[in-house]
């Protein structure tokens, strides 16, 4: 990354963030402290509102050089999906000017809306490879978002047998060519994977749940791992 693109690259990174320490920005962008303490100064000296200072962190106020983006949350989690799913499949090159792109997004976004949607993020696994695929469709991404209990119509992709159950919805993956929904199946008590094209019908309850112990999208996938038998079933 060459220091032109980096300096902006910091700018938008402490704009995303409420306060960030001069080893947090080392650490992002692989460069040393002394590196860090040189650019910000350089981003003072442009300019840039850049405040606070080396022991007690930075911070730059988004208000006084952001546009902001009028983007739905809605509008802001399909981005979010696309953006997961296609760094997976380019190369290099493409992933780092999408991953530059995504970041001016998420800093022009307001403070309750970036922490939704890095929520969402945290929830969707994407293996490098992974091929282009069907995606979630905007019910799930509700149910995911707000945490709502839905009831589906799956059909099994081993026997084709159709099933109607309860699901709260815990976060998805990509594996191959398909997206998974994994989530906790109230009529098998464990945790689940439905693939997303295989769901014949889904209606969101209006149900809250309350997240399980052992069984969040973490510790599920870390416990079965991405294909994983038991959970995928293949």
């Amino acid at each position: 990354m060459k220091r032109l693109e980096r300096l902006i690259a910091i700018a938008l990174f402490l704009g995303n963030r409420r306060r960030v320490r001069a080893r947090e920005v080392a650490d992002e962008f692989a460069v040393s402290l002394r590196t860090v303490y040189r650019d910000v100064q350089a981003l003072q000296r442009a300019g840039f509102p850049v405040q606070g200072n080396a022991g007690d962190g930075y911070r730059l106020s988004q208000d006084s050089y952001l546009r902001p983006v009028a983007l739905s949350v809605e509008e802001a989690e399909v981005l979010a999906v696309a953006a997961r799913g296609l760094a997976a499949s380019v190369e290099p090159a493409v992933r780092e000017t999408l991953a530059r792109a995504k970041a001016k997004l998420e800093a022009a976004l307001d403070r309750p809306a970036q922490r939704r949607l890095a929520d969402l993020e945290r929830r969707i696994a994407v293996p490098e490879g992974a091929r282009r695929a069907s995606g979630p469709t905007a019910s799930i991404l509700e149910a995911l978002r707000e945490h709502r209990v839905a009831s589906i119509a799956y059909r099994d992709t081993r026997t084709a047998q159709l099933t109607r159950r309860d699901v709260e919805a815990l976060g998805l993956v990509c594996v191959g060519d398909a997206w998974w929904l994994v989530a906790y199946c109230r009529m098998r008590r464990d945790a689940r994977a439905f693939r997303v094209d295989h769901i014949e019908r889904w209606t969101t309850t209006g149900k809250p749940f309350e997240p399980r112990a052992g069984l969040s999208f973490a510790e599920v996938i870390a416990r079965d791992g991405h294909l994983g038998k038991r959970l995928f079933g293949y």
